[in-house]
């Protein structure tokens, strides 16, 4: 779960949603601790995950670590879901800021209850193979 310190609630909020679709949920409010090397740690992190959220909000659509997070991942060819509160992906690409979504299917916060639908499938489709 990528997300701006700003958002830390809203990110709280929807990794325990998608904790209760049965996935492992990392995110750095839990999974940091004091004294952690952040980058080491963020990298071991993003190796063990297999698709990220990421929380754009006006707050975070600047954040460095968010497009660290989003690039590693792409590099990777890891799924990563965007999700949008307050601006949408057309106010990132009127800033030059979009190119690393390029191809993704994104969603409003208010679908994600459709994108938990869709892990809740991933998750599940995992788990009986």
């Amino acid at each position: 779960m990528s997300h701006g310190s700003h958002d830390s609630w809203i990110a709280r909020q929807m990794a325990r949603c998608i904790g209760e679709c049965g996935a492992e949920v990392l995110i750095d409010a839990y999974d940091l601790e004091s004294g952690d090397e952040v980058t080491e740690r963020l990298s071991g992190l993003l190796s063990q995950a297999s698709e990220l959220v990421v929380l754009f909000t006006p707050h975070s659509k600047s954040r460095a670590w968010v497009w660290m997070e989003v690039g590693g991942m792409r590099l990777n060819r890891k799924r990563v879901v965007p999700i949008f509160y307050g601006m949408t992906k057309r106010d990132l690409a009127d800033s030059g800021g979009d190119g690393a979504l390029t191809g993704l299917v994104e969603r409003q916060l208010n679908e994600f209850d459709h994108y938990l639908v869709e892990l809740k499938a991933r998750v599940s489709n995992e788990a009986t193979h």
